[in-house]
């Protein structure tokens, strides 16, 4: 029985923290929206439904009554976008909370239509606004948003070496693996694994911009929901946890994180009955490349959909992690988690094709499963403190100076 040693446990944590912690921001530049009167920066978008509402209550115009210098910025345009993340990292604004209509003051942030209208009749936003607005450069190196990249990166990572992606591919190509003719093997296998691509990608923006588009009300719930999905990470983790130790005794049939057997059984069915119509067809001395293309497709796309239950769970929290940064750097990062996604199933695929050794890749993969459920188990275990952590808005780098 394979045991880990102390330095391979300790590298796992130590990684997974240094994904997790928020380095503190490096200024370089001054800004330009300094002044010497009250001055509030307020960011909004022509579509933010808080926005009409603060336009409707005349809130700017009531700033501007009480001697305020009111500078808006319209997230319509690169340029606030932004300052708008560079806004929300040195005020050290929630994640939950950075969303429009947003107003910073003095060394205050105000998020949200009802909380902005609240201060403005309490008379606390023109108060806050006579305090000095902090200063925050032009030049803003966002490590905060580095840091983000790199949680991205590790998720992928780990999401990639996800057991039952391998495992759909392998069955995938050994059940088309009595053709002999290699490029076709290559051309079936990029169709199949470009539409898992494909569909995992499109999956991820449809969430992504569904979240973007009722931020408003994922807001006004965002401290039940995030210590909703704080519980729930907790329970993956707890489940990852026992199957790394299942695994690790080598008691493969008792692992409780992977796909339902129905669905296996689904999807074993139906890759069956089409990679069929494609050997049939090769066999038959008529190599029409068109249908080996479409056929493992559509494969893919139906896998994909499928397995999801069982990968999208680190894609999800993901998701939720990125749906407060700018739209270009959200889609960037969701590009770079499905690269690293399907980058082991080329690998794989390549090496099945050339070695022709599915049995032996199983058996590859089968040993190092403990590692694997370990690696998600951990990050599934710091996906809750992240949560936890914005729900209490405290900073885990300021924590653990504290601590230490």
């Amino acid at each position: 029985m394979k045991v880990f040693s102390p330095r391979q446990w300790l590298g796992l944590v130590g990684l997974m923290l240094f994904v997790l912690t928020v380095f503190e921001p490096v200024t370089l530049e001054a800004s330009a929206e300094q002044s010497d009167q009250p001055t509030v920066v307020y960011f909004y978008e022509a579509l933010c439904e808080g926005c009409q509402e603060l336009t409707r209550l005349e809130v700017v115009e009531a700033l501007e009554a009480a001697g305020v210098n009111v500078i808006i910025k319209d997230l319509a345009f690169t340029e606030s976008l932004e300052r708008f993340a560079a806004y929300n990292d040195f005020f050290r604004v929630p994640n939950r909370q950075r969303s429009t209509p947003l107003m910073f003051a003095g060394d205050r942030y105000f998020s949200g239509a009802t909380t902005i209208y609240q201060a403005l009749l309490s008379g606390e936003l023109v108060q806050a606004a006579q305090q000095p607005l902090l200063d925050v450069p032009l030049e803003f190196i966002n490590l905060s948003g580095f840091a983000g990249l790199m949680r991205v990166i590790v998720a992928g990572l780990i999401d990639s070496v996800n057991p039952c992606a391998i495992a759909m591919l392998l069955m995938f190509i050994s059940l088309v693996g009595v053709l002999k003719d290699r490029k076709l093997l290559i051309i079936i296998s990029t169709s199949y694994i470009g539409a898992i691509f494909v569909t995992y990608f499109s999956i991820g923006l449809f969430f992504l911009e569904l979240m973007r588009r009722y931020a408003t009300q994922i807001n006004a719930i965002s401290t039940g929901l995030y210590l909703g999905f704080a519980l729930l990470c907790l329970f993956l983790a707890i489940i990852t946890f026992y199957d790394f130790w299942v695994t690790r005794n080598e008691d493969y049939g008792k692992v409780k994180n992977q796909l339902p057997k129905l669905i296996q059984r689904f999807n074993k069915r139906f890759m069956h009955r089409f990679t069929q119509v494609i050997t049939e067809e090769q066999h038959s001395g008529v190599k029409k490349y068109a249908t080996a293309i479409a056929i493992p497709f559509f494969i893919g796309v139906v896998v994909a959909f499928t397995e999801a239950a069982c990968t999208g769970q680190v894609y999800g929290l993901i998701l939720l992690s990125i749906r407060t940064v700018p739209s270009a750097t959200g889609y960037l990062y969701l590009l770079i988690f499905n690269v690293l996604f399907v980058s082991p199933l080329l690998v794989i695929a390549g090496v099945a094709i050339y070695a022709k050794n599915v049995v032996g890749i199983s058996n590859f993969v089968r040993e190092k499963m403990p590692a694997i459920k370990l690696a998600t188990a951990i990050f599934f275990l710091l996906m809750m403190v992240y949560f936890l952590l914005d729900v209490f808005n405290v900073s885990l780098m300021r924590l653990l100076l504290e601590v230490f």
